[in-house]
């Protein structure tokens, strides 16, 4: 959706660079104006700036999509990584390879991080101030934020060997660098394609699962080193139905592109504010 803005913008932008620069000169004028009217003026520079301030916000903000996007279930995971231990939220559609929204680090704040994959448009998000930032692919790459590698390998390639247990089954992986250890739980495909997603969007290496992992749910997982140090570890807290939907309007969801300069913003707003005069211009000379 694109706004369009009085003329009068551009030289506002010009009066708040003046007003920045200008102290000392207003400081002079400001001793041959009676009080209130100097209050008077004060008040309205400074009405005139928060709304310059809002439109340029308004400018540099776009919705992150068109579309209403739901997800019914979610799962709570506890991590363990470089020494630091926090639980984050994920919220999925079993069976559904549509966008992901997951919140890194439930402790912390409201911010989630957004993925859509038919778009590729990855954001950090805060739902209930309806703002965010896209993250861009450069930023992404080095951040490790649109998804590993990981998948379950097929049984026939599987190198996992089953570890005695009393309860739950347990399979382990040696690769020569590092020991992986993972339990599953009870067949539940569409538990075992949360946590596989999950997995997927986390910012680290790809791991290749044992084949079970495909209809069997991962309840923990870790990963240590030769010498025993714990490099990666994860349990599954919770996970089933959420009793009403999280929704979210990506149309209500404004967001910025740090990626966008702002001279590159205004040019775009001058052409297109201009065809939109012309095209006004034109309807009224055919009326």
């Amino acid at each position: 959706m694109q706004r369009f803005f009085p003329s009068f913008f551009l030289l506002g932008l010009g009066m708040l660079s003046l007003a920045s620069t200008g102290t000392s000169q207003s400081a002079v004028v400001a001793d041959s104006i009676p009080t209130t009217d100097q209050d008077s003026i004060q008040s309205h520079q400074k009405e005139v700036q928060e709304m310059l301030q809002k439109q340029l916000l308004e400018m540099t903000r776009f919705p992150l999509g068109s579309t209403v996007e739901t997800w019914s279930h979610s799962l709570d995971m506890e991590v363990t990584r470089g020494g630091r231990t926090h639980v984050q939220r994920f919220w999925f559609n079993p069976k559904k390879n549509g966008s992901m929204i997951w919140l890194p680090d439930s402790t912390k704040s409201n911010e989630c991080l957004f993925y859509d994959p038919e778009t590729d448009r990855l954001a950090s998000l805060f739902p209930s101030n309806s703002n965010g930032t896209l993250i861009s692919s450069a930023m992404a790459l080095k951040m490790g934020l649109k998804g590993n590698t990981t998948a379950t390998v097929s049984k026939r390639a599987s190198t996992w060997i089953s570890v005695p247990s009393d309860s739950l089954q347990i399979v382990a992986l040696n690769d020569g660098k590092s020991t992986i250890q993972v339990a599953l739980g009870k067949k539940s495909s569409w538990q075992a394609d949360g946590v596989n997603n999950w997995l997927s969007m986390q910012p680290i290496p790809g791991f290749s699962l044992p084949p079970e992992a495909s209809k069997q749910p991962i309840v923990s997982f870790e990963q240590t080193s030769p010498d025993g140090r714990v490099l990666y570890r994860f349990r599954l807290v919770q996970t089933g139905p959420l009793e009403t939907p999280f929704t979210l309007d990506l149309s209500a969801i404004r967001v910025d592109d740090p990626t966008r300069p702002l001279a590159v913003i205004a040019k775009e707003w001058a052409a297109q504010n201009k065809a939109n005069q012309e095209s006004q211009e034109k309807d009224t000379t055919e009326d």
